[in-house]
Formats: C-alpha cells, structure tokens, sequence
C-alpha cells in the first residue's frame, strides 16, 4: 500500500520536503511555544517552592495577585504579633522585601532580605562564589538607626548620598545575583553594576533555583524602594515546628486573628498559573492558526498531485483500481508527509530550544513528552483532514476524460 505513495514523494524530493517542512514549522512552534511558556512559568514557581517555609502572609486582598506584587505590604510589627499568638506553632518568621530592578537588560525581581534568613529562604544552599551581602548587618543597622533616630536640625535623612550609602564602613549597596543571571549578565564577584539609579557591588553569586535572582539587605531595599519606610516589607514567610498541626487550619486561624491574607507556600504554583493563564490561551490559538495553515498547505499540495496525476489515476481505475485503494494512496501519502514534517518538527524543537537558551540565559524552555504526544496526536488528526477533499477528488476522476486529454 506504501509502495506507490513512497515513490511519489521520493519522485518530487523538493515538493515533498517543502510539504513536510510547512508541517514541521507548525510542530515545532507548538512544542517551542508551550514548552517556553510553562517552562518559564513552572522555573519560578519551582524557585518559590525551594523556600524553606510552609506559609506566606501578605496584606489583606493580595492573595491571587501575590505574584504580581512588590514594594510596601505589611508592617515587620506583624511578624511580632503572628510569634506572639502562635508561639506553639510558629518556628520561624521572615519578612521579605520585593522590587523590580534592571539587570542584564530586564526587570528582575528583587529581593531585600537579612543574612540571617538566607538559610530559610534558600533551602540553606551555600553560595557557590562570594559572600552574603551586609553579612554582619552592620550596614541595616546603620541605615535603621539613621532612620529611625531623630534628625538633627537641618539635616534631611532622606537625603542620604550614594556616598553615604556606599560607605566601606557600612556598604548598603551590595547584591548577591543567582548563576543564570550572572551568565546571562556577564557579571562576577567584585563587579560594580548600575541599576535603580544608583551603583551596585555584586559580593556574591547564588545557586540557580533560589527564590530570585537578585537580593540585597532589606534596610537597603525598604529605604530606597519605600520612600524611607523602613518598617514595612512585601511579605513575610512563615516556618511551623514539626508537628504543628493541620497546616489549612493555621492558615485560617492566623488569618482569622491578623485580618491578612495567609496561604500556603504549596498554593503559588496554583495562583501563579491562574494570574499568567490568559498566557497560554494566547499560545493555544497561536499554535492552533500555525497548525491549520501548515495542514491546508498539505492539501493544496495533495491536490496538485492528484491533478497532476489524473492519466495515473485514470490509468489505475482502468485496470480495477477501486475508489478506497485511490484513497489509501492518497492518505498514505498525506500520513508519510506529515509523518516526515513531525520528525523535523520535533527536532527542530530540541534545536530552537537549545537555541533560546543560549542566546537568552534566563529564558527556560521544557520539552515535555506530554506536549511531543500532543504534537503527534494533532498531527495525526490533521494528516487524515488534509486528505480527504484531495482523496475525494481522485475517485471522481473521469477515465475517459482524462485518457482523452492526455
């Protein structure tokens, strides 16, 4: 059954590789595009989930928009109030500071934590170059204590210089940067950077997979991101003791007795893939328009083949060829064509793939054997479409006509 397609395809290499080709594009584009899509989004929420803790509070009405948000939430005097009336459950509480800076030519978020909790928030993963920045805390305590004391007449506290703030004594402006970041960057240990209008000495270089990709104190990040406020954060993660309890009704207890939002750190992969879905209904309509064109190319090209090939085709029906071997040939064809234009659709997939990624380090593409499946499943579908109207044209081939006109 094989044989007669097969070597129409090998007869016209050039139309058939243009065929499966316009096949392959379309493959390629629904593997490419959702793999990026959920890969990227899928990386950050792995990136929450190393977190070493089991709740995030944030203020009241922020809970499905946790993803989105930065700058002032919260004041740190909750964390006092939560370690107060949950001193049984409660092990651990850290307030967390978030701003988007520019590094690496995009916004990435940013953030403003105490040396001290860089183990909870970090899974207690060591640096792998480096230092913790304002290690002793020395710099959050200066800054805290320029705030937080009364001023001097005529002195405007919130007219500190970046001289001031970048003094050896207490350097306030040091970041930690994770790998990726410093490889899509560039940057090293030592490297004076620009960013948020003020220079930046890059003290040390982070795993790839921690929360963000950048950190700075807290003191740091409050003082210049929230206007000298510097007692508020974001947020704040929560670590309960072992055997706290049921970890849903904490949840519903602390958010009863502090009027703020309170969810589990398991919950932002769920609310992350709600906030971005619209994302993936736009991808799904990209990938459905590039599959469709790809597919009504296939049958164009069938039925220039069965024009072509009416004296063949006349000539078959002539010796008894009946209509279903005409549309076995047919189909058989369209399947061996898009059998082909998958083939290079997969592999050109792992190729753009590699591609994005080294070109743009941050971006993360995943290649899921679900979405090869799916591919191949809607390649198959598409294969059988594209055949018909061109396999019904052939049965209506006219023996005599054609015989004539040849």
């Amino acid at each position: 059954m094989m044989y007669l397609p097969l070597a129409n395809i090998l007869h016209h290499k050039l139309r058939s590789f243009l065929a499966a080709m316009g096949i392959g594009i379309g493959i390629c584009m629904l593997i490419t595009l959702t793999g990026l899509a959920r890969g990227s989004l899928n990386e950050v929420a792995d990136r929450w989930e190393s977190v070493n803790a089991d709740l995030i509070v944030l203020p009241s009405g922020w809970g499905e928009q946790v993803s989105t948000k930065s700058g002032s939430g919260l004041s740190d005097g909750f964390a006092g109030v939560i370690a107060r009336k949950f001193a049984d459950q409660v092990e651990s509480i850290v307030p967390v500071f978030l701003w988007r800076i520019s590094l690496a030519g995009q916004d990435q978020m940013t953030a403003g934590i105490d040396a001290a909790d860089w183990a909870t928030l970090t899974g207690d993963r060591p640096l792998t170059a480096g230092r913790m920045c304002d290690p002793d805390g020395r710099a959050s305590q200066w800054l805290a204590g320029k705030i937080l004391s009364a001023p001097a007449e005529g002195e405007q506290i919130l007219d500190l210089s970046a001289a001031d703030l970048g003094h050896p004594d207490h350097n306030c402006l040091e970041l930690v940067i994770d790998e990726r970041l410093a490889k899509a960057g560039g940057y090293r240990v030592g490297q004076i950077v620009r960013a948020a209008n003020h220079d930046w000495r890059i003290v040390g270089i982070a795993p790839e997979g921690v929360i963000t990709r950048v950190f700075m104190p807290r003191r740091t990040a409050q003082f210049l991101f929230a206007s000298g406020d510097v007692s508020r954060s974001t947020l704040m993660f929560v670590k309960l003791k072992p055997g706290a309890g049921d970890l849903g009704v904490i949840a519903r207890r602390m958010r009863d007795q502090t009027k703020l939002d309170v969810l589990a750190v398991a919950e932002y992969r769920g609310m992350l893939t709600r906030s971005f879905g619209i994302m993936f209904v736009y991808v799904n309509m990209v990938n459905v328009v590039a599959l469709i064109i790809a597919f009504l190319f296939i049958m164009v090209i069938l039925y220039t083949m069965v024009l072509q090939r009416t004296r063949d085709i006349a000539i078959l029906k002539a010796n008894g060829a009946s209509n279903g071997f005409l549309i076995r040939q047919v189909v058989a064809e369209s399947i061996l064509l898009t059998a082909m234009g998958v083939g290079l659709g997969i592999a050109l997939s792992f190729l753009s793939a590699w591609i994005i990624q080294a070109y743009r380090p941050l971006l993360t593409v995943v290649i899921e054997p679900e979405r090869i499946g799916w591919a191949v499943a809607a390649a198959g579908v598409g294969a059988l479409a594209s055949s018909l109207y061109p396999a019904w044209r052939a049965t209506r081939v006219d023996m005599a006509a054609a015989l004539s006109l040849e």
